[in-house]
Formats: C-alpha cells, structure tokens, sequence
C-alpha cells in the first residue's frame, strides 16, 4: 500500500501515464482510501494545467523560457532516477 509522502512523489508520474500497472493501481486504490490525497492530487492537477495555459498566453523573453525549460528538465531527470 502507498502512503501519503509515496502518493506525492509519484503525483508527476501519474499524470503523465509513466507508472506501471502496478504503482498506478495502488496509487489509485490510496486515493480511494485518503480523501487529502485526492484534495491535493486535484489541485496539483489543476495547478499545473493553470500554469501550462498561462504559459501559453503570455510571451517570455527566450532566455527565461530556455532557463526554465533547462530546470524542468533537470526536474524531470532527477525523478526518473528515485
């Protein structure tokens, strides 16, 4: 069973559809179980969307956007190694 800190860590994963069956049925059975989790997985959800949508409406300089992509991607590859 996950608990509350794994259901976190693998809220990106989740929905990006990277998870194995397995991980993403327990992830989806500790939502079913712990009301927060899911409180908080919708907000991460929405969250992210607002963000990736603001994002899309406004124009930044190309060294903010190609610095901020650098970051999101170094993100990215220190969660694919946990």
């Amino acid at each position: 069973m996950i608990c509350c800190k794994e259901c976190v860590d693998l809220l990106y994963e989740y929905i990006e559809g990277s998870l194995d069956s397995g991980t993403t049925k327990s992830l989806e059975e500790h939502f079913q179980e712990c009301p927060p989790c899911i409180a908080f997985f919708n907000t991460y959800k929405s969250t992210r969307t607002l963000c990736r949508d603001t994002l899309n409406e406004i124009e930044i300089p190309d060294e903010v956007r190609h610095t901020l992509q650098s970051f999101l991607k170094e993100q990215k590859k220190q969660q694919e190694k946990k």
